[in-house]
């Protein structure tokens, strides 16, 4: 006795070719939707913690206050001139911690859904 395949070889091929094309652009698609939830960008503030917000975002605030709060649990941030908006960073690294206290401009790429960016450089803010 004989059971039926459902169709030739060649149409199981087609269909195994429309799945594996579905599944690229998935892929392709979920990439592209990843890549519009981050921002390179420019910004120019001061850097302070969770913890000090706004009133760390200034000449006076030093990286061992920044260093205790994150060690209590903050997260370093720079508070922007324009706005006031505050961001918060993902790592206090040596590019960011000698420059505390400093009018700073921090280029890199900025998560839109976590609000954090991710410092390329960073370097004492010209002018003012």
């Amino acid at each position: 006795m004989r059971v039926a395949s459902g169709g030739a070889p060649g149409e199981a091929r087609g269909k195994m070719k429309k799945l594996l094309g579905i599944a690229v652009a998935a892929v392709l698609a979920g990439g592209m939707a990843w890549a519009a939830n981050t921002v390179k960008g420019e910004w120019t503030g001061y850097i302070t913690d969770t913890h000090c917000g706004e009133h760390g975002a200034n000449k006076d605030h030093t990286a061992a206050c920044v260093e205790k709060c994150i060690k209590g649990g903050s997260k370093a941030q720079i508070r922007t001139e324009a706005g006031g908006k505050t961001y918060d960073l993902a790592t206090f690294d040596a590019k960011v911690r000698p420059l505390v206290g400093t009018r700073v401009t921090l280029k890199g790429t900025l998560d839109t859904d976590t609000n954090t960016i991710t410092v390329e450089s960073a370097a004492a803010a010209e002018g003012k």
